[in-house]
């Protein structure tokens, strides 16, 4: 008996531990989907020589490819603002790919979780990288 009431309790303090864990496993995972669906749009654009869009609806938790149905972000994963990509269709933010690559405008788009955790993907306008950082841009450090 002694030994199911400790399980009991080793278990009511592991669940706290797990949830978080499994929330920022979420929270990169949808990250890491969200890069690789700009790639991927960056990819078909200089594939189809034709510009090729991703939309951001940061009220539903939501984006898409030009094109494609709606990807939803994971429960409790939420963005925080509206994106910094300066172009939009209609009022939505978006980033969209010339021909040859080259994106609009570079911007970072900030996820975060229900324990406030937050990440970044990043698109260097320059070189056209997208990555996924802990740290948002050294450009709003320096507050430029």
């Amino acid at each position: 008996m002694l030994v199911l009431v400790l399980a009991a309790i080793l278990l009511c303090l592991a669940i706290p531990v797990l949830d978080r864990t499994q929330q920022n496993w979420l929270l990169k995972a949808d990250a890491d989907q969200l890069a690789a669906t700009l790639r991927g749009a960056r990819q078909e654009a200089i594939y189809s020589s034709k510009p090729k869009s991703v939309l951001f609806y940061p009220d539903s938790n939501c984006y898409r490819v030009s094109g494609e149905s709606m990807q939803y972000l994971n429960k409790d994963i939420r963005y925080i603002g509206r994106t910094t990509f300066t172009k939009k269709i209609g009022t939505v933010p978006a980033c969209t790919f010339s021909a040859s690559g080259a994106p609009s405008s570079g911007g970072t788009i900030t996820l975060s979780n229900k324990y406030n955790r937050k990440i970044y993907i990043i698109l260097n306008p320059a070189a056209a990288r997208i990555r996924v950082d802990d740290s948002p841009p050294a450009s709003w450090e320096k507050g430029v």
